[in-house]
């Protein structure tokens, strides 16, 4: 279903979704980021087979190891700088998992209130599907985490009602299809050549 991808020049393996262009490209991304952007056109979209739309993004980003009692809140520490980013104090997780083997990581779903351009009139509802990847040997954290933005009325409804008891209903089919994708990504990344950390 996903395409095995090449980052930071080689250095990580991971795996992307067909029809997402390396946002590089297109301008300016930090050095610790590897970001792609959903290319696919409209009419495409089903030939895909994969329940993502035409608006996710996704971003895989080497941070400096956070000093946090346990993972799960390491997760919340990093969650909060990029909502914060976002100029978002508006957050709430839905759904957490845990992964303990091969490789130990945690994965979320949180929904958050982001403000395009820190205009208040501009505020739009974003699921960010989040995974934490704790690289100790490096002392690095690793965020992968695919960003779909919701505006359609209905698919807003059942995301709040997901939200309001997600074990008695299922999430809406694109945040099921953006989670499916965090999580192969989760389970598929691999540290090739360490000496990207020195």
């Amino acid at each position: 279903m996903f395409k095995t991808q090449s980052l930071y020049g080689g250095a990580i393996s991971c795996v992307m979704p067909e029809g997402f262009l390396d946002a590089s490209i297109l301008r300016e991304v930090p050095d610790t980021q590897e970001v792609f952007v959903n290319s696919r056109e409209a009419g495409e979209k089903d030939k895909f087979k994969d329940g993502l739309g035409l608006d996710e993004s996704v971003i895989v980003d080497l941070l400096q190891r956070v000093d946090a009692e346990n993972d799960r809140d390491a997760l919340s520490v990093h969650l909060q700088e990029i909502t914060g980013l976002n100029g978002s104090s508006d957050w709430t997780v839905v759904q957490i998992d845990t992964v303990t083997q091969p490789t130990p990581y945690q994965t979320c779903i949180a929904l958050e209130t982001a403000y395009k351009w820190d205009k208040e009139d501009h505020a739009e509802t974003l699921v960010l599907c989040a995974a934490l990847i704790r690289l100790e040997d490096v002392q690095t954290d690793v965020i992968l985490s695919v960003n779909l933005p919701v505006s359609q009325d209905q698919t807003l409804q059942q995301l709040r009602q997901w939200a309001q008891g997600p074990s008695l209903i299922a999430a809406p089919p694109q945040v099921q299809a953006a989670y499916t994708l965090l999580q192969a990504m989760a389970t598929n990344f691999k540290v090739v050549d360490n000496s990207l950390f020195v």
